[in-house]
């Protein structure tokens, strides 16, 4: 019985129906999480993933669509509350975990942005194509969104790579004058900068795609921000600062300025405790306690965020292969996930496959056009591989030619911009040109050392190979840069073990630059290909000591009062170490975009010295009685100190013209000031720099001696002064005293109605024009001198008055030649000064800006930068600018 039921059951006429296995897929169906990702072209793609896969699914899914092989530099963002990351809400922006659920990270906000992770120091060693264009794509959504900024002529310059990298060569058939306006290059672009960035597109001529983004990367990789994750934090006064993390260090910037720099060399322990973030330095054999440094976060999210982000950088750029996580279960929460890779790892790898660079199409990723709301289709430069298409690059070409065409505008980047034609760092000596320089033809074999190989390399077109090295007389040579043809045989960080079968070990990097360059033909190297810097080689020279400030107060700030000075300056004194300070004084605007419409009226132009320096009009001195109109070549300038009523008033001024003699006597009269602070002489070789604008004395100056008898029936004879008569004044000069290096006049201003004025006037003889004295205690000691005059003849308000204003004392005023440099200098070291006798921390940068913000260009270069500075740090290190004790 049993037996023919089953015959039925299972014959031709019957079915079965598998109700598991239907169950199972609804199931499966049902657990499908579907997510959207904003790719770096700015296009969408949609995937389908399981509510339960972790972030590793995603982000393997992601970079499979884009066959994207040096993965480990990117990841995925998203935010809170949905919205594109963005300089303003950086607070709420995340990265997508690998190692957790991504349906818990994100909630029902399944929106992602593929993003540049880890920023490579040298964009040159990343060995595909196509992942240096990803770079650049990413590096211009964060210049045009505000994360990252960058100084005006280097932004053009950027932006023109951009241009020639999506446009090609420059022609002017094709290309009219507003062939610009529909790309999107600057935050805030203008006809102006379009201008400029053509001038500048005209010189890449040659460039290929590849070329033009090595290039872009090239000047990016130099901004201050480039690679910075910045997390907003307060410092020990409750300013507002940014702690950044790099593949350097940590950094800290203040007002866009970078302040600091502690290297992960430099960096014992990272900690955090509540709302504030910990660095404990390493400890000086001179040193007696352990270096803390403190710093508060706006939460202690915040704060953990930092350390998190601290410790995968570290581990990505620092280590040779991931840590593993702690055994104990406790550890293991609290530590965040290591990296799946580091850049080691990724390195090495690409240095042992050599891959060729995969064809794709590249797509407009600044042009600002109309796109569908609904588009979520593959992008463009991310397709399948057999979809992409391949472009054919000629021979690369240098970054700026020597011998631009017609066409190309001439030294427009020196005259305009004013942007060094170098293209290689001034660090390095370039042996093969700088990248792009050379076609780097050749091949490489197994060489007889161990590791070793023999690379044979053709001259390019202008005689160079293609790369630059570094070290040498006893140190390794390395090779520090390399053109993109060259990459196939040589990478960056390989040594070089001989050239043309001589041995490079006891050469100097002279002598073996030199023998590179006089090879001809054929060039011979054994190389041992390293793809990975040494933590000496990388972090060495360039690499700036940290500062080391130990922790103050209760609570783990950083002390207050005078420690704030003391670590201001020795951020200072770290600055000027490194040579960072001078590149932060270098990235500062030299004028601002004010008007200055009175200093280039036709009536007013011979009244300049010098046709570039110019007031502005919001601080330029107006005169109320000049002889011919109100206008004068000069600038008020007030250098606020904080945290009391002080303000040190100045008017910056050009030494004056024979035909200006009039009104800057004029000058001094209607300002009320009875010091005048002059610091140049009147010609040096050979060139006038400023008109003698006082009378001689009556009588040659001598050293004061004791009077000779006189006889008691004859009154002593006091000399007339020849005097200086103007349209309203006459000044008389009453006596001349040489004090070795600055003489000191008395001058008597007398005003055509019956007023008069004793002025004092200081010539300091020891300044040369475009350099800096021998002598910074004697500088120190006249800008004293100046202090203290200053304030014997300044007017202070009675304790009576009502109105809110403050009544400001006289100004100082004080010129050189053309009342920017010097001038620049005198007013910094005074404002330095009294900020120590205040106990108030010391910024330079801050005080040059202020100074440019009313007169432009002050303190004309980074050697008046640079001695000012050191001459403050001098005198403090010798207790002669101590800040005062308080009284109690």
């Amino acid at each position: 019985m049993i037996e023919s039921v089953s015959r039925r059951a299972f014959s031709s006429s019957s079915g079965t129906y598998n109700v598991r296995a239907s169950e199972l897929a609804r199931e499966r169906k049902l657990n499908i999480f579907n997510v959207t990702v904003q790719l770096l072209d700015e296009t969408q793609q949609s995937f389908q993933i399981e509510k339960k896969a972790k972030g590793s699914v995603l982000l393997e899914l992601v970079f499979q669509h884009l066959e994207l092989v040096e993965k480990d530099y990117f990841g995925l963002q998203f935010t809170e509350n949905g919205s594109p990351p963005s300089a303003t809400n950086s607070e709420i922006t995340r990265w997508l975990d690998s190692g957790k659920s991504v349906k818990k990270q994100v909630g029902v906000n399944a929106q992602f942005w593929l993003a540049v992770r880890f920023y490579p120091p040298e964009p040159s060693r990343l060995s595909e194509e196509f992942t240096r264009y990803l770079l650049c794509l990413q590096v211009r959504k964060l210049l045009l969104d505000g994360r990252m900024t960058a100084p005006k002529n280097t932004a053009l310059l950027l932006a023109s790579f951009t241009v020639q990298a999506e446009l090609g060569d420059y022609n002017a058939n094709e290309h009219n004058n507003g062939y610009l306006s529909s790309f999107r290059l600057l935050n805030r672009q203008c006809a102006e900068d379009e201008r400029r960035i053509r001038e500048l597109h005209k010189l890449h001529r040659g460039q290929s795609p590849a070329d033009a983004e090595a290039n872009f990367l090239e000047h990016a990789k130099r901004l201050d921000c480039y690679g910075v994750e910045s997390h907003p934090a307060k410092d020990y006064n409750g300013k507002d600062i940014f702690i950044g993390v790099t593949s350097i260090g940590i950094v800290v910037f203040q007002n866009t300025i970078r302040v600091n720099t502690f290297s992960w060399s430099k960096i014992v322990k990272i900690s955090f405790k509540k709302k504030q973030f910990f660095i404990q330095l390493k400890r000086e054999p001179s040193e007696s306690y352990d270096t803390v440094l403190g710093f508060n976060m706006q939460s202690s999210r915040a704060a953990k965020a930092l350390w998190r982000c601290s410790v995968e950088r570290h581990g990505f750029f620092r280590l040779r292969a991931p840590r593993r996580r702690p055994l104990l279960a406790a550890l293991a929460r609290a530590a965040p996930a290591p990296p799946r890779r580091t850049e080691a790892q990724a390195l090495e790898d690409a240095r042992r496959s050599r891959s060729t660079n995969r064809s794709f199409v590249r797509g407009s990723s600044s042009r600002t056009r109309e796109r569908s709301g609904g588009a979520c289709g593959p992008s463009p430069a991310a397709g399948p591989r057999g979809a992409r298409v391949a472009h054919h690059e000629p021979p690369p070409k240098p970054a700026w030619g020597d011998s631009p065409d017609e066409q190309s505008g001439g030294d427009i980047l020196e005259s305009v911009l004013r942007v060094p034609l170098s293209y290689a760092d001034e660090s390095e000596s370039s042996c093969g040109g700088g990248e792009g320089e050379g076609e780097g033809e050749g091949e490489a074999e197994d060489g007889d050392a161990e590791g070793a190989v023999c690379v044979r390399l053709a001259a390019g077109a202008d005689g160079r190979f293609g790369f630059n090295v570094r070290g040498g007389g006893g140190a390794p040579v390395l090779v520090s840069r390399v053109a993109p043809r060259t990459r196939a045989m040589l990478q960056e960080g390989d040594q070089v073990m001989s050239i043309n079968d001589k041995d490079v070990d006891e050469m100097t990097h002279d002598e073996v630059v030199q023998m590179i360059r006089n090879t001809k033909g054929v060039l011979t190297l054994i190389v041992k290909p390293n793809a990975v810097y040494s933590a000496d080689e990388t972090l060495g020279s360039e690499e700036p000591e940290a500062c080391f400030v130990p922790l103050g107060g209760v609570g783990g700030g950083i002390g207050g009062g005078g420690r704030g000075v003391e670590q201001s300056l020795l951020l200072l004194g770290d600055g000027l170490a490194s040579g960072a300070a001078l590149r932060q004084y270098e990235a500062l605007a030299r004028r601002l975009e004010y008007p200055a419409t009175a200093a280039k009226r036709q009536c007013n132009l011979a009244k300049n010295r010098y046709r570039d320096i110019a007031p502005y009009d919001s601080t330029r001195v107006i005169l109320k009685n000049g002889q011919t109109g109100d206008y004068i070549n000069a600038s008020y300038i007030n250098m606020e100190i904080p945290n009391s009523d002080n303000v040190l008033t100045y008017i910056a001024t050009q030494g004056p013209l024979a035909s200006t003699v009039g009104d800057f006597w004029q000058m001094v009269w209607e300002s009320e000031s009875s010091v005048v602070v002059m610091l140049t002489v009147v010609a040096e070789r050979g060139r006038a720099k400023c008109h003698q604008y006082w009378p001689p004395p009556a009588t040659p100056a001598a050293p004061p001696t004791a009077p000779p008898p006189t006889s008691p029936s004859a009154p002593p004879s006091t000399p007339i002064p020849s005097p200086l008569v103007t349209h309203r004044l006459t000044v008389r000069t009453r006596s001349e005293q040489h004090m070795g290096h600055y003489i000191r006049r008395e001058i008597t201003i007398e005003e055509c109605e019956g007023g008069s004025r004793a002025v004092t006037q200081l010539q300091y003889t020891a300044w040369p024009d475009h350099g800096v004295p021998e002598d910074a205690a004697a500088f120190l000691a006249f800008t004293q001198l100046c202090a203290q005059l200053r304030n014997r003849h300044a007017v202070v308000p009675s304790s009576d008055e009502t109105w809110s204003e403050r009544v400001l004392a006289p100004p100082l005023i004080v010129h050189c030649s053309a009342g920017v440099g010097r001038t620049g200098a005198l007013i910094l070291a005074e404002t330095a000064l009294q900020l120590l006798a205040t106990q108030q921390p010391l910024y330079p940068l801050d005080l040059v800006r202020a100074m440019r913000a009313q007169r432009p260009m002050c303190i004309q270069n980074a050697s008046q930068y640079k001695f000012v500075c050191e001459s403050i740090l001098a005198a403090y290190a010798q207790g002669l600018a101590k800040p005062e004790e308080p009284t109690n």
